[in-house]
């Protein structure tokens, strides 16, 4: 058995990680969150839209892909309604809503991790393992940064990043060991997760993330931040 499933751990960590300390240098800008934000939520739905929904729907077609992001909105709203009380009270308080929001974001990212790991694991002895590894590592930055901005927000520190930073990864590290043992599998049941991931995140965004930052700002501004996020994120995937 060979040590690709610890490969794959080790450049998601690291390309996470390095999200989170870039993350931890611009703290100064929070002063105003209104404007973080909507910089986040363009960077998530540029994620979304440049490079994870393709994905899906190379790997699986549009019918997995459509059923697995039906599936995430239902998830989000099943998760809204159980942790009700706490996202009521994160309206009127900034700590518990970036909190909670950071939280739904890491399990998105972790159910679209997965079936990136079962992919390396199966490609490990073809050309296309370097590319894996080299988009993992990448895609994974812009990712620590969303992330991290939302729990540094929320009060909590380095040793947070650190532990979410490996908690992150685990997922690429499982896929990729069972993607070595059995392959790829079945394409259409990894669509459906990845566009799982693109459901609840795509709600989250939308719903918990610009709808309380227009009540904080004017729709102008927040328009132009988003906008300057997804830009980013596109420029950021042509480029690499």
């Amino acid at each position: 058995m060979s040590s690709v499933w610890v490969i794959g751990y080790v450049f998601t960590a690291l390309g996470f990680g390095i999200g989170g300390i870039i993350a931890w240098i611009l703290q100064g800008i929070q002063k105003r969150m209104d404007l973080v934000f909507s910089i986040c939520a363009g960077l998530i739905l540029g994620l979304l839209s440049f490079d994870v929904a393709p994905e899906a729907i190379q790997l699986g077609g549009w019918i997995s892909s459509i059923l697995g992001f039906l599936i995430g909105v239902t998830m989000f709203n099943l998760i809204h309604k159980s942790f009700k009380v706490p996202v009521t009270y994160a309206k009127n308080d900034e700590k518990h809503f970036s909190l909670f929001t950071g939280f739904v974001l890491i399990i998105s990212i972790s159910f679209h991790n997965l079936p990136i790991g079962i992919i390396l694991g199966s490609n490990q002895d073809s050309s296309l393992s370097n590319s894996i590894l080299i988009m993992i590592i990448l895609h994974n930055i812009p990712e620590g940064i969303i992330v991290c901005t939302f729990m540094f927000v929320a009060g909590l520190g380095m040793w947070t990043l650190l532990f979410l930073t490996l908690i992150v990864a685990i997922p690429v590290g499982i896929g990729a060991y069972f993607g070595e043992i059995i392959g790829i599998g079945n394409p259409f049941i990894w669509s459906i997760l990845m566009s799982f991931s693109i459901g609840l995140m795509y709600m989250v965004t939308v719903k918990e993330i610009l709808m309380d930052s227009i009540k904080e700002s004017t729709s102008i501004q927040i328009l132009t931040f988003t906008l300057l996020g997804f830009g980013s994120i596109g420029l950021y995937l042509a480029v690499i």
